[in-house]
């Protein structure tokens, strides 16, 4: 059951159920690099931004995916104040992180980012599944740069730590071993026309993609640096032996992020489909540890507020993306009301 919660994690947005019906950027805005920022001297990330006003949004997305992942949400934010997202590093038009991609490096990430382009003030951030610990791990480690956040049924440090197994045959393969085989045969050019059924399996086609972004979503999934990218936070996110703490919650726990008043709104998906090998008792089991979690994710803030959006699933943000404008809208009227 604790290797289903990475299954979901490391699902790309091929499956996230049903899309609501809402305007979105068009595809054409996410073929090429928007403005690519230098951060550390020379690496650069790619910055895409709308709209103007304070505070700037700022949005995260979750693992492997890039800024398509906010084209329902950023365009609407962007009638209201300035809406930016961004590609982590190792993803869509961002260079390679120089090491690990865990907490302390993508959150050192965002400072750079954000004083390298100037932004005005503290930030209103947004993060999708995993970005969810990036963005607590900001507010703990650069407290100044926090106005208010909005996560999007997002990952939590309780995650990363687990009970040791019972006996070495608990132990299953490491859930990013899938993606080792893919690297492998992304570095020997197999996936650029994959023949073999290996090949085919690193390389789904999305149906729900037009053309422009279905080609853009396979540069992804056969880029090395990408893939390696992806490998590396799963890692990061995947407790071990001998402590059986994560290297992103141990890197959480040291941080010990609190909130203040500071808006807080957390976002819950209300289903999804029972992962493979899951009983339903274990599904249930699961759900409602996600539950409990981002209640205690809300308490971290006196003004912090949990919602369970309605017929969403992990992707809440095309599933319900108004519930995410909504969301963000709030904050952002919060904080200019302070």
């Amino acid at each position: 059951m604790k290797t289903s919660v990475f299954v979901a994690l490391t699902m790309s947005f091929a499956g996230v159920g049903p899309l609501a019906a809402q305007t979105a950027i068009p595809s054409e805005n996410y073929a090429h690099p928007q403005r690519l920022v230098a951060i550390d001297g020379h690496r650069r990330i790619n910055l895409f931004c709308q709209g103007q006003g304070a505070p700037t949004v700022l949005f995260d997305s979750g693992l492997g995916d890039t800024t398509v992942s906010w084209r329902y949400v950023q365009g609407e934010v962007a009638k209201t104040t300035r809406a930016c997202s961004y590609d982590r590093a190792g993803y869509g038009f961002s260079d390679p992180p120089p090491g690990a991609s865990d907490v302390n490096a993508n959150v050192r990430d965002i400072h750079l980012l954000l004083k390298a382009t100037g932004t005005d003030g503290p930030i209103v951030y947004v993060g999708h599944s995993i970005a969810g610990l990036y963005g607590v791990g900001v507010q703990g480690k650069y407290p100044e740069d926090v106005a208010a956040e909005v996560l999007v049924d997002p990952s939590y440090a309780d995650m990363g730590r687990w009970t040791p197994p019972a006996d070495a045959s608990d132990d299953l393969p490491p859930p990013w071993a899938p993606l080792e085989a893919c690297l492998a045969l992304a570095k020997g050019g197999e996936l650029q026309e994959p023949k073999t059924d290996a090949a085919k399996a690193c390389v789904r086609e999305n149906r729900s993609l037009d053309e422009v972004l279905r080609r853009v979503d396979r540069q992804q999934q056969t880029n090395p640096a990408t893939i390696s990218t992806k490998i590396s936070e799963i890692q990061s996110l995947t407790p071990s032996a001998p402590s059986w703490v994560s290297t992103d919650t141990a890197q959480i726990d040291a941080l010990n992020p609190q909130f203040g008043d500071k808006p807080l709104i957390i976002l819950t998906h209300s289903s999804m489909p029972v992962m493979p090998g899951d009983t339903p008792e274990q599904h249930k089991l699961m759900e409602d540890r996600w539950m409990a979690a981002h209640g205690r994710l809300a308490a971290l803030s006196t003004r912090g507020s949990h919602i369970v959006v309605p017929d969403s699933r992990h992707y809440i943000h095309f599933n319900q993306p108004k519930a995410v404008i909504d969301a963000i809208n709030k904050a952002v009227a919060d904080v200019r009301a302070k």
